[in-house]
């Protein structure tokens, strides 16, 4: 087994004399007397000794002290978590043409499967409704309809727009079939029950599932006759950013129309446009695990009685009380609480102490602790899960108890189960943090870290050397960071808005030094374009020689790779007519080049495209011109 700190006490006090006394002749040639009545022994021996004591405690750290180091990072022993996902509802006919709730902590289980039972987490108000249309409503009053492309659900859309500004509204219109409306038949059976819509992120830019900073949403329904505001009660996918689902409270809304809308907006905008493959109606949020309700124990009356959980998998987070303890007194149930030690209670305090790694419950002894009355009832509450055994596979197909017949299934992995952490992983998380989760002081940590962050899409990150003179801001550090090229296209607007800077200096500058301030620009683009004729060597097609300078020069002035490891432009480098000459003349089929001309952003011809220090040239390949001509008659390759 390898240890998991190394032992230092190698040392002890008569091999660390020895070293010093050994060394003497060498750094101190005038020193002759050794003995111990000599003033300079003593010192020595007392550097020795106090040495060893540090040795000592460097390899022997008490468990409370540890303990405590863990604290300091936020780190306390947990038990197992749940896995959880979502269920998604199956197309098919409708079961049901009313709405109906379904309760929170329902039994959804695999159809054809052994995995662990699941369990719903909110109360849901499942509705008998379908998707008529998912429309984009932007700034401008321009419509753009997504139905078609929510339907195939693999094909990525932007429910906001191009922009996703502080005005661009994503409308969901819902109709219910005749007869139903948003609400059941009888109204108080939906009581503290919620809509909930579903979200699926685009997964191919690794945006599914990322940690991304929630994006304040305001929503309402709409029914043509008056707007209600609702209460976003959760939000896990961060705003349309990853894959989770929109809790919302629909108690305000009168009456129980049959068609209505959906709208959100942004009211700050998002940092960038949200892509989703899929938004649908009655997707179930359930998590694995079960909550033991009041469980049974009888008191002894005896002093110090322990109690074990019946069930395994106890779940609990550091701080949290993870038992519910009632006991019966006088015809009553009284909740205890619970002491981290019973040394400071009082003999009628109703406390216990709970050993969650152990999974025992530990009551007084009379005099630090009251005892309970001997043969009072002692009932337990708590949740256990299976950890890591209770993920499952993706597409099964799920029963949810209240539902006839398959719910739905799930599209992604229900992920999320892992198995308790113990002091030994405390140790290994705690290294883990301190060697990753560092303070920001280094040009190569804040470009990691600028590189690092979830769902902003950070493809380049680089501190400029800092300016000299007596003139430079000493206490900002300045990051220049560019957005990842979706496709490798580069986009007709600079994809680093004002809103997406603030999202990364947001984002890092907590993690700068005290007294540091961090300031993020995007880089300086200089637009230009090109006039270009050449002629085509023999045998070679106009069309593919053209597509091929096209992809050449895309690639040559790429400003982000297109794929890991290619080419990007370094800042402060333009761009001369040589340069471009030159990559033109190594594309397959090309004979010679007839014309050349550079452009800049007013259409002046230029000789070369000059950038700042933090800039870049931006080829704009729609305004440019390129023409390939045959080659001439009698010319050969």
């Amino acid at each position: 087994m390898i240890a998991l700190a190394p032992d230092y006490f190698d040392r002890r006090f008569d091999d660390l004399m020895e070293i010093g006394r050994s060394r003497l002749p060498g750094m101190a040639p005038g020193w002759t007397d050794y003995n111990l009545h000599d003033p300079g022994i003593t010192l020595l021996e007392l550097m020795a000794w106090v040495t060893e004591a540090q040795l000592y405690a460097l390899s022997r750290m008490r468990r409370d002290e540890r303990t405590a180091y863990a604290a300091l990072l936020g780190l306390g022993p947990r038990g197992p978590l749940p896995a959880h996902g979502f269920i998604w509802p199956e197309a098919g006919p409708a079961r049901y043409t009313r709405s109906l709730a379904i309760d929170a902590g329902a039994v959804a289980v695999p159809e054809q499967s052994g995995n662990p039972a699941y369990r719903s987490v909110y109360r849901q108000l499942w509705l008998a409704a379908a998707i008529r249309a998912v429309r984009t409503i932007g700034a401008d009053g321009k419509v753009r309809d997504h139905t078609a492309t929510n339907e195939r659900a693999n094909v990525v859309f932007l429910p906001f727009g191009d922009s996703a500004g502080a005005n661009d509204v994503l409308s969901i219109d819902i109709a219910c079939p005749a007869g139903g409306g948003l609400f059941p038949e009888r109204r108080s059976n939906a009581e503290r029950a919620f809509l909930i819509v579903g979200v699926r992120a685009d997964a191919t830019s690794g945006e599914d599932g990322a940690a991304a900073a929630p994006v304040p949403l305001e929503i309402a329904l709409n029914d043509g006759a008056a707007r209600h505001s609702l209460r976003l009660v959760d939000d896990t996918s961060a705003g349309f950013t990853s894959t989770g689902v929109l809790v919302l409270d629909v108690s305000g809304v009168a009456g129980s129309p049959a068609a209505f809308a959906l709208e959100f907006h942004a009211p700050g905008g998002f940092p960038r446009p949200p892509r989703v493959s899929r938004i649908a109606l009655n997707v179930m949020p359930v998590r694995q695990g079960s909550l033991i309700e009041q469980e049974l124990h009888i008191a002894t009356g005896l002093p110090d009685q322990v109690l074990k959980l019946q069930q395994e998998g106890l779940e609990f987070a550091a701080g949290a009380e993870a038992v519910k303890v009632q006991i019966e007194q006088d015809g009553l149930l009284r909740t205890w609480s619970q002491r981290s030690r019973l040394d400071d209670a009082g003999p009628r305090d109703s406390v216990y102490v709970l050993d969650p790694l152990q999974a025992t419950i530990t009551f007084g002894n009379g005099i630090n602790g009251s005892l309970p009355p001997p043969g009072a009832q002692i009932l337990l509450t708590y949740a256990v899960c299976d950890g890591v055994e209770g993920n499952a596979m993706r597409n099964q197909r799920w029963k949810v108890k209240g539902y006839d017949g398959v719910y739905g299934l799930n599209p992604d992995p229900m992920l999320g189960g892992l198995n308790g952490f113990d002091r030994a992983d405390q140790r290994r998380e705690a290294r883990r943090r301190v060697r990753d989760e560092h303070a920001l002081v280094t040009a190569s940590d804040l470009e990691a870290a600028a590189l690092a962050l979830p769902a902003l899409e950070v493809a380049r990150a680089l501190v400029p050397a800092a300016p000299s003179g007596p003139q430079a801001d000493r206490g900002i550090a300045n990051l220049v960071a560019m957005r990842l090229r979706i496709g490798g296209v580069e986009p007709d607007e600079t994809p680093e808005t004002a809103g997406w800077l603030r999202a990364v200096q947001r984002a890092l500058a907590p993690r700068l030094p005290l007294g540091r301030r961090l300031q993020v620009q995007a880089p300086r683009y200089v637009p230009f374009h090109i006039t270009l004729e050449v002629e085509a060597m023999a045998g070679y097609r106009e069309t593919v020689v053209e597509t091929a300078i096209k992809s050449t020069l895309q690639d040559r002035l790429a400003l982000t790779a297109r794929q890991p490891g290619g080419m990007q432009r370094e800042l402060g480098l333009g761009v001369s007519q040589r340069d471009l000459t030159a990559w033109i003349r190594k594309v397959d089929g090309v004979a010679r080049i007839l014309s050349l001309e550079l452009f800049d952003a007013d259409n002046h011809a230029i000789a070369t495209v000059a950038v700042p220090r933090l800039g870049l040239p931006k080829f704009v390949l729609k305004d440019s011109v390129v023409t390939v001509r045959r080659p001439a008659p009698g010319s050969t390759r």
